[in-house]
């Protein structure tokens, strides 16, 4: 965390920026010298931003290389100083487009035949496209609700956060599924993925949790989020909607600090499930490539860039 702390030496009124942390059991502080006399409350704000995006270059991250801290930084800073000059009416309405499009992209990668503009009758105007089945209209409804709960949600990434969200997404799809993991074992068709013995699940959620805690300051924001979409995708702890919880979780602990939700688009399945089946031998090098640019993509479409 930054603050703004301010020190008086020989009668001159000195301000610094202080970054505190603590890493390993140890508080690494970092300042940085911002002027002397009064600076007022505004550019102190715009000194923090870029004494925190400095930090953030600074640091070395295991799979994050500087060229692209510095693109995911930069493309939070214009996300959020853009969202910030909407009224609520066009806030309001940039958030029903981005969410519209995030329901038809996630659940067209996992092979909804909805169209965009399908999924905007069933969640916007509560109309049913002819020729559509029932799953897919609940598909494109419990996603929107997903969505509305995860920007609701206040709490942290934990075992009833997952449960809770898998419970919606299946939600008048599979009752008997949804909010349970798999007691079978699983397969993706045409591939030689081998996912871990339903037996094993509850434990490597559990596991997946504790690492998050235990990780989540080490990490980048982007990265943290990264993995453990990935991690928990690896698990593939239900019978059906893995890919959909997994996506839905990486945008939760992405807009907890502030970074945009990242809308994976259709076009783009083939090349995002190939790096999914790298990451799932724990080669992250690929996902992380691909959502920067993804992510960069996504501003550029709604005009931000």
């Amino acid at each position: 965390m930054v603050y703004h702390e301010i020190r008086k030496i020989n009668r001159i009124i000195k301000n610094y920026l202080v970054y505190n942390k603590r890493e390993k059991g140890k508080f690494i502080k970092k300042s940085k010298f911002i002027g002397t006399g009064g600076i007022s409350k505004k550019k102190i704000e715009e000194l923090k931003k870029e004494f925190e995006k400095e930090l953030f270059l600074s640091n070395k991250y295991e799979f994050l290389n500087k060229e692209q801290i510095k693109d995911i930084e930069n493309a939070k800073q214009i996300f959020n100083e853009k969202i910030k000059t909407l009224n609520k009416e066009e806030f309001e309405k940039f958030e029903n487009s981005l969410f519209t499009e995030l329901t038809y992209n996630s659940n067209a990668i996992e092979g909804s035949s909805l169209s965009l503009e399908e999924t905007s009758l069933i969640v916007n105007e509560n109309l049913a496209p002819e020729g559509k089945t029932l799953r897919e209209i609940h598909e494109a409804k419990n996603h929107i609700k997903a969505l509305e709960f995860i920007k609701n949600y206040k709490g942290d990434f934990s075992e009833k956060f997952i449960l809770k969200l898998h419970s919606i997404i299946l939600k008048e799809i599979s009752e008997r599924f949804a909010g349970h993991y798999r007691q079978t074992q699983v397969k993706i068709f045409g591939s030689d993925v081998k996912f871990p013995s339903s037996e094993k699940v509850p434990q490597l959620i559990k596991n997946l949790i504790y690492w998050y805690k235990k990780n989540k300051t080490k990490h980048h924001q982007f990265e943290l989020a990264t993995l453990i979409s990935m991690k928990f995708v690896t698990i593939h702890p239900f019978v059906d909607g893995n890919g959909r919880v997994s996506r839905l979780i990486m945008n939760f602990i992405l807009q907890k600090k502030g970074y945009p939700w990242i809308n994976i688009y259709r076009k783009q399945r083939e090349k995002y499930l190939k790096t999914v089946r790298k990451a799932n031998e724990e080669d992250y090098s690929l996902i992380i490539l691909f959502l920067v640019e993804t992510l960069k993509e996504n501003l550029e479409d709604f005009g931000f860039y």
